[in-house]
């Protein structure tokens, strides 16, 4: 992800903001795209929560990880972007929390919940979205960069909340960090698990190893294909994501699938 926000972003591949609304002939620029998006789910509560359903290796349920979209079908990072610029992040993470929390009431297993790391300022507001016992918080490895961030994950960890670590093995994430975040889950990004499906193995492994060494479970992201899975058990992995096993989805279609 570009950065971490309380619900992950879906990019639409080839999407162009230029081209995506046109008001009576008017081409909206990209800026007017993502401000557009932003105000009419702050003013208007326009934000569509999905799930995307995670799995054991061995095909149990585990739960879902709640994303996001727009109403106009701008990208979600684009915007958070708009949000931060405009100082509304606070606004827009509290409400995307919101919604999916309440939409989600009635969804089996765990619900993974992605924050941001300026959110672990206020940790103890995240008791409001539910129980540990229901709640998984992703957070990426920025969120123990700062003091107030490791202050954060002490306290939702003291309060018994699992955290996963998300993205990692993407970017700039280091292996060294773990040490310092000690997560419950660490979620390898779908690049590693592509390279390792690929043949490319030193990068999963080697994640896989040092999450076992903090005595963190390890989630695999990014599953295009079942045949897959298999190779990814041998490694090591125990949970599984993606679009092979469910893609994002309304709540209204799983409960109907899960009836």
């Amino acid at each position: 992800m570009v950065r971490e926000y309380p619900v992950k972003v879906i990019c639409s591949y080839g999407f162009d903001p230029m081209n995506l609304l046109r008001r009576g002939g008017t081409r909206l620029n990209a800026t007017d795209v993502r401000r557009e998006a932003l105000s009419a789910a702050l003013r208007q509560g326009r934000l569509k929560p999905v799930f995307q359903p995670i799995f054991t290796v061995v095909g149990e349920l585990l739960g879902f990880e709640a994303l996001t979209r727009f109403s106009n079908g701008c990208p979600p990072n684009l915007v958070w972007q708009a949000a931060e610029e405009l100082n509304l992040v606070d606004r827009l993470e509290h409400l995307a929390l919101t919604l999916a929390v309440q939409a989600a009431k009635d969804l089996p297993g765990k619900l993974f919940l992605n924050i941001s790391a300026q959110h672990l300022d206020q940790a103890e507001s995240l008791a409001q979205f539910g129980h540990p016992e229901r709640i998984v918080w992703e957070v990426t490895e920025t969120a123990v960069r700062t003091r107030a961030g490791r202050a954060g994950v002490a306290w939702l960890k003291g309060q018994q909340y699992v955290l996963a670590m998300d993205d990692a093995g993407a970017g700039w994430s280091t292996r060294y960090r773990l040490q310092w975040l000690r997560p419950a889950i660490v979620k390898l990004d779908y690049s590693i698990v592509r390279a390792f499906c690929g043949g490319q193995n030193d990068a999963l492994l080697a994640w896989v190893e040092a999450a076992q060494q903090v005595g963190a479970r390890v989630l695999a992201e990014g599953v295009e294909d079942r045949a897959w899975i298999n190779r990814l058990e041998k490694a090591g992995v125990e949970w599984v994501q993606g679009f092979a096993l469910g893609r994002p989805e309304p709540v209204t279609v799983w409960r109907g699938s899960l009836a």
